[in-house]
């Protein structure tokens, strides 16, 4: 007997609770669910906010996208823990930039960085390549083989 009792309350729970029609993002499940997640911890109730207005304006998808990408940021060189999210636009991942500690944008493929944002400096004499070409750099977490600016390459 208790147990139908709980069986009905809980199915009209369900009934009664309003699915939302979009998507969540990764972040946002988790913050929901309250499991800390470290890609996330940038995730900050002002995004929240702005997220909630966001979706509970009437407006058109491209408008959408158009608008949220005006408050995100291009990555730096440096970034981690990338997610594909509406937010940064076709063909480019949500992350975290390492160096100013904030949501960004950066392309799906990465790049090499610009010379300047390694900000090496040339003391080698004799410099000697890690790489040639990309494939030489499996076991980095880019995959990626850069010039340093000092007549040498890195994996990044």
């Amino acid at each position: 007997m208790y147990f139908l009792v709980l069986l009905t309350v809980f199915l009209h729970c369900i009934q009664t609770y309003q699915f939302p029609s979009s998507h969540i993002d990764w972040c946002l499940y988790f913050q929901r669910l309250q499991i800390y997640k470290p890609e996330c911890k940038f995730y900050d109730d002002v995004d929240l906010h702005v997220e909630r207005e966001i979706r509970a304006k009437p407006i058109s998808r491209p408008f959408q996208q158009a608008l949220v990408v005006i408050q995100m940021q291009q990555c730096s060189a440096h970034y981690m823990y990338c997610t594909a999210n509406y937010q940064c636009g076709p063909d480019q991942l949500r992350c975290i930039d390492m160096i100013r500690y904030r949501e960004c944008c950066a392309p799906s493929r990465r790049e090499c960085p610009p010379v300047t944002h390694l900000n090496f400096r040339c003391i080698v004499s004799e410099p000697v390549s890690w790489c040639d070409e990309d494939s030489d750099c499996h076991t980095t977490p880019q995959q990626r083989c850069c010039p340093t600016g000092c007549n040498y390459n890195i994996c990044i």
